[in-house]
């Protein structure tokens, strides 16, 4: 797989991956541990963003929403 590609799927799952453990119910010790790794994907994502093109900020939302429905569609199969 092309170094490319891999960083494209990175930027596109982070985001999501930040988001879940927002919603995560962590003892206080892993609530900062989280903070601390949330707030180094956003600084990630908005620094690599900043300068992208349109076309790659629709790539990033594509990879993001199939994920998400990645995952409802296995949480369905249960």
């Amino acid at each position: 797989m092309k170094t490319e590609t891999k960083l494209l799927g990175a930027i596109g799952v982070m985001p999501v991956l930040a988001d879940f453990l927002e919603d995560q119910n962590f003892n206080q010790q892993m609530k900062m541990i989280a903070n601390d790794l949330i707030a180094s994907i956003r600084r990630f994502d908005n620094y690599f963003m900043r300068d992208a093109d349109i076309e790659l900020s629709e790539q990033q939302n594509n990879i993001n929403l199939a994920f998400r429905q990645w995952l409802k569609s296995m949480e369905n199969e249960k």
